[in-house]
């Protein structure tokens, strides 16, 4: 039995809710949600995977990590991981301030490094038939920033990609049909995917049924049959930020009661990218109101920094006590509570919790 089985059967003593079963209209499950699902049904477009011929595509300054041992370069740099369908998130993404701060990077493999683009983020889902943009759904990002990761997505009908962004897509996916995701920073590209954002889980939050069907019969018959504008309700996608690792998580069910009071929509989940050498990105909700919604984040960051601050603090006096041999049982008491906390969550949530925790370490 493997950790889903595992995990359903916890998830469901626990009566922990999928955040991808929340909506009643469901994108086709045979749709590419991930990167390494898509990269290996598509082999004639493969090469979109590999961010150096993105970034060479558009005549910007990059290469391979490990030429710069012997390359002079302008500063700013940006690093990270060469090959999109090998990683997530934004593990080993690093803007580089000076040569010296590579010297801790130069071992890992697969790494490149690009010109840094002073921009704000943006990201847009296309689906496309023969290499024809038939729907697109772009995602505005707020221009304050964590690091390089946004505060808050607005998603709406109106929001149009830049001119720049559709001309590439013209011109290097002529044939293709399916669904298409693409990030960039002002008008360059900086990653692509062969599937939508988050699992296709904007699109499906927008329970726009007509859209949905529309986008399922692409995948299964290759063409669009839909002949209306498509206008959804808009709404926001926000993200908390602890400035340290998340050691302790908040349970699942005080979040979720929390979400209802503050009246945001059905999606949200952990969600851990690293925005640093400390400070993280770890939880994830839409809501179709922008004041709420920012209420409702800083709860929960609030909440977060108090556990995580409480755990951390028993933790060193608890080690203290126990050098000096001092009894201290509620103390004990507590760091187990918190303990146990962080198990009211799916072990597939847990398990993404500690490999975070890996790569702080």
């Amino acid at each position: 039995m493997n950790i889903k089985e595992y995990d359903k059967r916890y998830s469901k003593l626990l009566r922990i809710l999928n955040p991808y079963d929340t909506v009643l209209y469901k994108l086709d499950p045979t749709m590419p949600s991930t990167d390494s699902k898509a990269y290996k049904i598509n082999p004639s477009y493969r090469h979109l995977y590999d961010k150096l011929f993105i970034l060479q595509s558009q005549h910007m300054e990059g290469g391979e990590l490990q030429e710069l041992k012997e390359k002079e370069v302008e500063f700013p740099i940006f690093i990270k991981p060469r090959y999109g369908h090998k990683t997530s998130s934004s593990k080993d993404c690093y803007k580089i301030k000076k040569k010296e701060d590579l010297e801790p990077h130069y071992h890992k493999k697969n790494m490149m490094w690009s010109e840094f683009i002073d921009a704000t983020e943006g990201m847009t889902d296309f689906v496309l038939v023969n290499g024809e943009i038939v729907y697109q759904l772009t995602y505005l990002y707020s221009d304050t920033q964590y690091g390089f990761a946004d505060v808050w997505k607005y998603i709406s009908s109106e929001s149009q990609p830049p001119p720049e962004i559709v001309s590439w897509v013209h011109k290097h996916l002529q044939g293709y049909t399916g669904p298409l995701n693409i990030q960039y920073r002002d008008t360059k590209i900086i990653e692509i995917g062969l599937r939508f954002a988050r699992r296709g889980m904007y699109i499906e939050s927008t329970q726009h049924k007509e859209l949905i069907e529309s986008i399922n019969h692409v995948w299964k018959h290759k063409s669009w049959n839909y002949r209306q504008d498509i206008v959804i309700e808009p709404f926001y996608s926000f993200k908390c930020w602890s400035p340290i690792p998340v050691v302790c998580m908040l349970p699942y069910h005080l979040i979720q009661v929390i979400l209802h009071h503050y009246g945001a929509m059905d999606y949200s989940t952990y969600y851990y990218e690293p925005v640093g050498t400390r400070s993280t990105i770890f939880y994830q909700f839409l809501h179709r109101d922008f004041d709420q919604g920012m209420k409702l984040k800083r709860t929960i960051e609030i909440l977060l920094s108090i556990v995580n601050m409480s755990f951390l603090f028993i933790t060193m006096v608890l080690i203290l006590c126990t050098i000096l041999k001092i009894k201290c049982t509620l103390l004990w008491y507590a760091w187990i509570v918190l303990c146990a906390s962080s198990m009211d969550n799916s072990l597939q949530i847990i398990m993404k919790q500690i490999t975070h925790q890996k790569q702080f370490m």
